[in-house]
Order: C-alpha cells, then sequence, then structure tokens
C-alpha cells in the first residue's frame, strides 16, 4: 500500500499516449497504467483533442475506461507558458499544461514536436516516448557478481 504522504510520479498524458492506448485492445502503451505508485494526469485541452480521434465505437468506449484512472486538470483557457522555450507552437500548450500540473514527466509519442526533447528535462520535466515506461522509472539493477 502506498504512503498517503509520499507524492507519487506524476505522469502527464500527450493525446497521442491517450489515442494509441485506445487505439488497439492489448496495446502496449496501456501498460503505463500498470505501473504502480504514479498519477496519471492530463488537461481538459489533451481530452478534446482525444474524442475527435477514435473512430470507431470500441476505440472511443476504451479511451473512456483509460481516462477513468487519468485526472483531467481544467483551464478556463489554452495553458501557455511566458518564456517559452524553443519549441513548436502546436507542442507548447502540452508542455505548459504539463508544467502547471507539476509533471515528472511528459509522456507523448510525437516525435515531430518532442522528439528532439526526448531524454531530456525541460522546465524541470523529463520529456519521454511511453516505450520509456515502466522501465525509466524502474531500471534493472546492476548484478555485481556477473562479470561486466
Amino acid at each position: 500500500m502506498s504512503d498517503p504522504h509520499v507524492r507519487r510520479v506524476r505522469l502527464f498524458l500527450d493525446a497521442n499516449v491517450l489515442v494509441s492506448a485506445a487505439w488497439k485492445d492489448g496495446s502496449k502503451v496501456t501498460r503505463i497504467w500498470n505501473i504502480p505508485d504514479i498519477e496519471l494526469v492530463t488537461s481538459n485541452y489533451i481530452v478534446a483533442e482525444c474524442k475527435r480521434n477514435p473512430p470507431r465505437q470500441d476505440q472511443q468506449d476504451r479511451l473512456n475506461r483509460l481516462m477513468l484512472a487519468v485526472r483531467v486538470l481544467e483551464f478556463q483557457r489554452t495553458p501557455v507558458l511566458e518564456i517559452p522555450p524553443s519549441l513548436p507552437v502546436k507542442g507548447q500548450p502540452v508542455l505548459a499544461a504539463a508544467f502547471l500540473s507539476w509533471a515528472d514527466f511528459l509522456v507523448t509519442g510525437d516525435r515531430k514536436h518532442f522528439g528532439a526533447w526526448y531524454g531530456a528535462t525541460v522546465l524541470g520535466i523529463r520529456v519521454e516516448p511511453p516505450a520509456s515506461f515502466p522501465q525509466i522509472l524502474f531500471p534493472p539493477l546492476h548484478d555485481e557478481s556477473q562479470p561486466s
């Protein structure tokens, strides 16, 4: 059981992660939902983008089920940063929402807008593709009994 006084690692999920997870039953992206002691967050801006994508009812149903485990931050306006990093305009509201959510990680499969930032920490948020999880949180232990 988790200690309620310890802040869990917070993953901010971009729209493409949510849509990819819902696209196909058993998608590898859904393993993010099984990581212990994390908090999944996104924004209403991202959710609105997601709702436009899954064309089939089964995909929409999967997205709705997955969203039950994701905290959605409500912004009255599209979030912006006063001093945005050199990031394409389309990616700025995503990074702003991740920053305002106090996320530890921005999880995005958007290589076009965020690929150059993979593995980097921007405004205190590490940008990673969904394939990096859960390994990035639980790296394999080095077995010192084995020769290097």
